[in-house]
């Protein structure tokens, strides 16, 4: 409230497909109004456990609605708008919301999953437009008269009461809630000597790191300009020039795609600052050409995790082929398969440990057990070193997952093929491209026998059960036999291996 007091004039949020542009003054009457009839016409904030759903894209209702359930110290589940039905539904199941928030285009999901997860009646609002069976936020937004008097929730115990839920990557089945309190959003942010900056939106709230980059504009005293459009270089170059952008983040698939796009070499970059690339392996090759693309600005890295926050980056100084330096209010430790700790150069798990302890995940203490020992270390399943600078190097995962956009689970895509007639096995594996931006979805299959399946019958299967990024963009590759472990295991890292030999 305080932030949004000081400048209530200054734009906060910029509509990129519209132009419309709300202030800090708006988001605050808006957000206020907001928190003032949920709470009358639904009491919301006077139970401790009730839990908001919300599965909106960026527009300038969302935003508002994300504040107003924070000055009444409601927690909010974020579900990825594009969610399938029984995806949505396992996340409702665990937190029985009564209200729920989501955008026309995937009202019917939501409502269909609601039915199916919640018992009892729920109340479904509609952030944009008129949609037939949903309440419209403009019920939410109506005059009070008494704005000036609202004053928000006091959070007593900060590090303990849910601030937000976001979904995990459910790489490994159906996605956990990852429970956040007031005191892990705080931390996650530093004096920084910058401000009045304009940051580029391109994802939904589903992803911590744009609810991080809306509260940089609230803490910053900054713009966000956010677009509802799917990704593509052409939207990043209209949005940066036309607003001139200082501050972008994202995949570093999504760098290497701008950085060698023929439009950059007319582009005007000239406004940008810093471009942030995480949330997977970055290349120095990734690097260097975002660097060179940025006349006024560099490239940096961070890595992080939804549970923890950010865990290192290189915004001061880079190091070739770091991830950077540990972040304030963090602490690692790489360690090996007994839990002894390493030295330097030496490679092992990272563990980390936040100033402010991860409080778990929602309603499920058999899995937050699972991620912490019994001194509160956070396993990552990550494996990496130290340098004698103190630079952190990530070389590569305990997990089978890897990443394409966002987290790929093979066993899910190995499900799917195997109901494929004519496939007698097959293992999937992300092929890297040359530049180790991304990992490619990939098949090695073993045809039953007689069987005339084909790789396009598998791949096209595939592409109608599963979301764009699960497509097996590196193809399907028939093989003999796989190699196993003695067990019977199929050796994941061998069958990689020959699928680049072979697509060589």
């Amino acid at each position: 409230m305080e932030l949004l007091n000081r400048s209530p004039e200054k734009p906060i949020l910029i509509d990129g497909d519209s132009g419309r542009v709300l202030t800090r003054g708006e988001l605050r009457t808006r957000a206020v109004r907001i928190a003032q009839n949920l709470k009358k016409l639904f009491n919301c904030g006077e139970k401790s456990d009730e839990v908001v759903t919300v599965a909106a894209l960026g527009n300038e209702n969302l935003i508002p609605l994300l504040v107003a359930l924070q000055f009444l110290a409601v927690p909010y589940n974020t579900l990825y708008p594009n969610y399938a039905e029984d995806e949505m539904a396992h996340m409702m199941r665990q937190t029985q919301s009564r209200l729920m928030f989501c955008d026309s285009s995937n009202y019917r999901t939501v409502s269909k999953a609601s039915r199916k997860a919640i018992e009892g009646d729920v109340v479904i609002f509609s952030l944009d437009q008129f949609t037939e069976g949903a309440r419209s936020i403009e019920d939410l937004l109506v005059e009070t008269g008494s704005e000036d008097e609202f004053k928000p929730t006091l959070v007593e115990d900060t590090t303990k009461t849910i601030w937000s839920i976001f979904c995990s990557s459910g790489t490994t089945g159906f996605p956990k809630g990852i429970s956040l309190s007031h005191a892990n959003r705080a931390s996650s942010f530093y004096p920084q000597g910058m401000s009045n900056l304009s940051i580029l939106v391109t994802g939904s709230v589903h992803w911590i790191s744009v609810v991080y980059t809306y509260d940089m504009a609230l803490f910053y005293d900054s713009v966000v300009v956010f677009t509802r459009k799917p990704y593509s270089e052409d939207l990043v170059f209209d949005l940066v020039e036309k607003y001139r952008i200082n501050v972008v983040n994202g995949p570093p698939f999504f760098a290497n795609a701008v950085a060698n796009h023929p439009r950059v070499k007319t582009a005007d970059l000239s406004s940008i600052a810093l471009w942030g690339i995480g949330g997977y392996y970055v290349s120095d090759s990734v690097r260097d050409a975002m660097d060179a693309i940025l006349p006024n600005g560099k490239s940096y890295t961070f890595f992080a995790s939804t549970e923890c926050g950010p865990i290192a980056m290189d915004l001061v100084q880079r190091k070739r082929g770091a991830v950077g330096t540990v972040c304030p209010n963090m602490k690692v430790r790489i360690v090996d398969d007994d839990g002894k700790s390493l030295g330097v150069d030496e490679i092992g798990e990272l563990l980390v440990k936040r100033a402010v302890p991860f409080i778990g995940y929602y309603r499920n203490a058999e899995a937050t057990e699972s991620v912490l020992d019994e001194d509160g270390w956070f396993q990552t399943g990550d494996v990496g070193y130290f340098d004698e600078d103190g630079y952190l190097y990530i070389v590569d995962r305990k997990s089978e997952i890897f990443k394409y956009i966002d987290p790929v689970s093979p066993s899910e895509l190995e499900e799917l093929i195997m109901q494929v007639p004519g496939v007698e096995e097959v293992c999937v594996v992300g092929v890297p491209l040359e530049n180790k931006s991304a990992e490619l979805p990939t098949a090695a299959v073993i045809r039953q026998q007689g069987s005339e399946v084909s790789g396009d019958d598998i791949a096209n299967y595939v592409a109608e059960q599963v979301r764009d990024h699960m497509k097996l963009r590196g193809g399907v590759h028939f093989v003999e036999k796989l190699p196993v472990t003695s067990k019977g295991n199929v050796k994941r890292k061998e069958v990689k291996n020959m699928i680049i030999n072979l697509s060589k």
